[in-house]
C-alpha cells in the first residue's frame, strides 16, 4: 500500500521537476550567465564596463537614441492603429477591406524587410525620391528608424485596442445619444475613457519591442546606434562580451519596468464581438480621418510590392528590365537557409504549441507551492530584449556539458523559449473556460492524469494549439536579433541572408530571400490552418 502511495506521489512530482528543470537551464541560466559576464573581464570581478558606461558620452548617447526613438515610435503607432480600429469598427467607411489588408501586411512582412524596401522606394536612388523627383537624399537615420518601427508596430497596437474596442457595448454610446450628447462628445466621454486600458497596454508592449529592436536601426539607421544594436557591434566588432553583456544588462531593466506595467495594464483582451454601433459622421469628418488611413496604406503596399518588383528588376528604381538572375542566385546561395528556415519555424512551432499548453495545464490546473513563480519565469521571455537571450545563449552554451553552440539545437531552443509565453498564455486563457469537471469524471472512470490530458484536455486546447503553431511559425521565420549571434555557415537562415544582403548592397538578391520568407509564411500558415478541419490532428 505505502509503495502503491509512493508511485502516485512521484508520478504529480516528476513531471513538475522535468518543467522547473528546463526553465532553470533554458531561461534563468542563460539570463543570469549575461548577469555574470558583464561583471567578469580579463582580470576577474570588476564594475568598468559599468564605469565605463556612466562615464563614456558615446554610451550614454545610445541609450538616450533607445530611448527617444522608442518615444517617438509608441505615440505614432498607437496614433495608427487606434485611428484604424475606429475607421474599421466604428464608421461606414466604403473600401475598408483595402485597410484592412494594409495594417494586416506586416505580420507577414519582418520589419527589416519593410526597412529593405523603404530603402529601395525612398533611398538615394529610389523609386520615389530619384526615379520620380530626382532627389538622391540620406535617408539613413533615426527619423527613418522611427517611421519603419512605426509602420511595424501599428499592427500590434491595431489588435490591441480592436480587442478592447470589440468589448465596448454599443449601449453604452447610445444612452450618451439619448442624453444629447453629439458624436464627439460619446467618443470623448464614453468610447475613449473605456479605451485607456488597451491603449496603456499596446504603448507599453510597442515601448518595449522599440527599445530591443535590432534590425531596423541596423539596416536604416546608419550610423545611429541603439542598445540592441550597440550590443552586436560589441560582439561581432571586437568579441567584447563584457561590455556586450553589459549592454544587455542595462536595456534589461527598463524592459523589465515595462513588462511589469503591461502586466498590470493588459487584461488579456480577446476579439469578440458585443453589440457595435457606428459613429454618424460628415464628410469632412470622414475626409479627416481618412488621410492619415490612406497615406499608411499606400506605403505599405508600396513597401511590400516594392520587395516584389525589385527581385524581378535589374536595378529597381532606375533600371527596371526584367532579369531572374537575383533568382537563380538566391536560390544557388540560399537552399541551406530555406530548408534551415523551415526546419526551424516547422520545429519551434510543434515544440513551442505543445509545450506551452503543457506548463498552462500544470500551472494553471496544479495547487503546488512555487506555482505563481514558475509563471513568472515561463513568461520572463516575453520581457527580455532579442540580443539578450541571444548573447545568453551563446555564452551558456558554449562549454561542456551543454556545448550546443553552432548546432541547429542552439537555434530551435532559442526560437521555442522566445515564443514560449505566448503559447503559455493562450492556453491559459482556453482553459480558464474549460470546466475542471471534465477532467474530475475522466479521473473519476481510472483514467490517469496524463491519460486525461492526452485524451480529455489536449483536444480542448486545440485552437490554443493551433494559433501558437501560426505564431511560432511565423515568428521564427521574422527571427533575427535573438539567433543572430548563434548561427553559423551551416546554421544560417533567409533573415540572415536578408540581412548580410542589405549590408553587402546586394538588394536584388535581398529582395529575392524576404519573398521566399514571405511564401514560406503563407505557406506555413496555410498548412497549420488546414488541421483545423482534419480529426486526426494528433
Amino acid at each position: 500500500m505505502k509503495e502503491v502511495f509512493n508511485n502516485e506521489i512521484l508520478k504529480k512530482i516528476y513531471p513538475k521537476i522535468l518543467a522547473n528543470v528546463f526553465l532553470l537551464i533554458f531561461i534563468i541560466y542563460p539570463v543570469f550567465t549575461v548577469f555574470l559576464q558583464s561583471f567578469y573581464g580579463s582580470n576577474g570581478f570588476t564594475l568598468d564596463a559599468y564605469s565605463k558606461f556612466i562615464s563614456d558620452s558615446y554610451y550614454f548617447g545610445i541609450l538616450k537614441n533607445s530611448i527617444v526613438v522608442a518615444c517617438f515610435s509608441t505615440i505614432i503607432s498607437i496614433f495608427l492603429g487606434f485611428l484604424f480600429s475606429i475607421i474599421i469598427f466604428k464608421t461606414d467607411f466604403k473600401f475598408k477591406n483595402f485597410f484592412k489588408i494594409a495594417v494586416f501586411l506586416p505580420i507577414i512582412t519582418p520589419g527589416f524587410i519593410s526597412s529593405l524596401a523603404y530603402v529601395f522606394l525612398f533611398g538615394r536612388h529610389g523609386a520615389v525620391t530619384y526615379g520620380l523627383l530626382g532627389l538622391e537624399p540620406n535617408i539613413y537615420g533615426w527619423k527613418s528608424v522611427v517611421i519603419m518601427q512605426s509602420i511595424d508596430y501599428t499592427t500590434t497596437a491595431f489588435f490591441i485596442i480592436s480587442a478592447v474596442l470589440l468589448g465596448i457595448s454599443g449601449e453604452f454610446e447610445d444612452a450618451a445619444r439619448n442624453l444629447g450628447s453629439n458624436e464627439f462628445q460619446v467618443f470623448k466621454k464614453v468610447t475613449f475613457p473605456l479605451l485607456i486600458p488597451g491603449i496603456l497596454s499596446a504603448g507599453l508592449l510597442i515601448f518595449m519591442q522599440s527599445m530591443a529592436d535590432f534590425g531596423t536601426p541596423i539596416i536604416v539607421g546608419g550610423n545611429f546606434n541603439t542598445l540592441a544594436t550597440a550590443s552586436y557591434f560589441e560582439i561581432i566588432g571586437r568579441y567584447n562580451t563584457q561590455m556586450a553583456s553589459t549592454l544587455s544588462v542595462i536595456l534589461l531593466f527598463p524592459s523589465m519596468a515595462l513588462f511589469y506595467l503591461y502586466s498590470k495594464y493588459h487584461k488579456g483582451y480577446e476579439l469578440k464581438k458585443s453589440k457595435i454601433t457606428k459613429y454618424s459622421l460628415s464628410n469632412i469628418q470622414k475626409v479627416i480621418l481618412g488621410i492619415p488611413a490612406v497615406f499608411f496604406s499606400i506605403i505599405a503596399y508600396l513597401l511590400f510590392f516594392a520587395v516584389f518588383v525589385a527581385s524581378f528588376t535589374k536595378s529597381f528604381g532606375h533600371n527596371y528590365a526584367l532579369t531572374l538572375d537575383y533568382f537563380y542566385e538566391a536560390i544557388s546561395a540560399g537552399q541551406l537557409a530555406i530548408k534551415n528556415t523551415l526546419i526551424y519555424a516547422m520545429s519551434s512551432s510543434i515544440l513551442v504549441a505543445f509545450l506551452g499548453v503543457a506548463y498552462s495545464y500544470i500551472v494553471y490546473r496544479g495547487k503546488f507551492f512555487g506555482r505563481k513563480l514558475m509563471d513568472l519565469v515561463i513568461t520572463l521571455p516575453f520581457a527580455i530584449p532579442g540580443t539578450f537571450m541571444g548573447l545568453g545563449y551563446l555564452l551558456a552554451f558554449n562549454n561542456y556539458p551543454l556545448l550546443l553552440t553552432g548546432t541547429s539545437s542552439i537555434i530551435i531552443l532559442n526560437c521555442m523559449v522566445r515564443k514560449l509565453p505566448f503559447s503559455f498564455k493562450t492556453g491559459n486563457s482556453v482553459l480558464s473556460q474549460v470546466e475542471e469537471s471534465v477532467e474530475e469524471a475522466s479521473l473519476n472512470l481510472g483514467a490517469s492524469r496524463l491519460k486525461t490530458f492526452y485524451n480529455v484536455v489536449l483536444p480542448l486546447l486545440k485552437p490554443a494549439i493551433i494559433f501558437s503553431m501560426i505564431y511560432t511559425f511565423i515568428a521564427t521565420i521574422k527571427s533575427l536579433g535573438s539567433i543572430i549571434f548563434l548561427m553559423t555557415a551551416n546554421t544560417k537562415v533567409l533573415s540572415a541572408m536578408v540581412f548580410e544582403s542589405t549590408i553587402n548592397r546586394q538588394l536584388g538578391v535581398g529582395a529575392c530571400y524576404s519573398m521566399f520568407m514571405v511564401i514560406l509564411s503563407i505557406i506555413g500558415i496555410l498548412g497549420i490552418l488546414r488541421l483545423k478541419g482534419d480529426k486526426k490532428w494528433i
